[in-house]
């Protein structure tokens, strides 16, 4: 069976493909990860769809998806600890400009911090416990990616969706993290910018990747605030079971 899967934020796409399999009473494997911060359309496969899971791997997917400017971290989204902070006013217009260069066909390095394996570990654990490695970069598709536009936020709306950490299973660093937050809090100002973005995307593309390349692109420390995989191929949202 080919199922579209819903993963909320904070569960593991391994373990959505092994609840459907405990579901199904057969082995299950899925099409591709999605990061325990994002949420969204996850494809699994089972029984004899299993062997069907390159083809299906090469479905485009759709995201939405919100930068954070003025802060910068290691894993590139709310889940990781902080490398930059400054004070920033964005221009919609310049941004719009920088999001030329990532549409079509470019190539994109892999965050640290991913399931990605080398050596039979993780890129996360390897960067976890700080060893010198450098990410593979791969040609990706970014087929469509447009800016919707620009908003604030306070620190208290802020705060509350840094609490959908808690929700995370697995170790991902999350107290240091948590404490971390809470210490750079009140360095931030008032009023955080968020600017709101839709992509169609290439298997393999990282919206964590490219949220760090527009931020170094622009010269603005960012990462990334939400992420949502509205589509995955012909399955979207609305098409999806919840397992979780």
């Amino acid at each position: 069976m080919i199922i579209p899967v819903y993963k909320p934020i904070g569960s593991s796409t391994h373990l959505l493909a092994k609840k459907a399999g405990d579901l199904y009473q057969t082995k299950a494997t899925h099409t591709g990860t999605l990061d325990p911060m994002a949420d969204g359309v996850v494809v699994v496969l089972t029984g004899e769809d299993r062997f069907k899971k390159s083809e299906l791997s090469d479905w485009k997917k759709t995201y939405e998806f919100e930068i954070l400017w003025g802060v910068s971290n290691d894993t590139h989204d709310l889940l990781g600890l902080t490398t930059e902070i400054d004070e920033v006013e964005v221009d919609d217009k310049k941004i719009a400009a920088a999001l030329l260069k990532f549409t079509g066909k470019i190539t994109q390095q892999l965050p640290k911090f991913s399931a990605k394996r080398i050596d039979g570990k993780s890129y996360f654990d390897k960067a976890k416990q700080q060893v010198a490695f450098t990410p593979e970069s791969k040609e990706i598709q970014i087929h469509q990616l447009k800016l919707i536009g620009s908003d604030t936020i306070g620190k208290q709306q802020l705060q509350k969706k840094l609490q959908k950490i808690n929700l995370v299973k697995g170790d991902f660093r999350q107290a240091e993290i948590h404490n971390n937050w809470q210490k750079i809090i009140s360095q931030l100002p008032e009023k955080l910018i968020i600017s709101k973005f839709t992509a169609n995307t290439s298997k393999r593309a990282y919206i964590r990747s490219l949220v760090r390349d527009i931020s170094q692109s622009l010269n603005i420390p960012a990462t990334t605030y939400s992420l949502t995989r509205t589509a995955n191929g012909k399955f979207a949202i609305k098409d999806c079971v919840c397992l979780m």
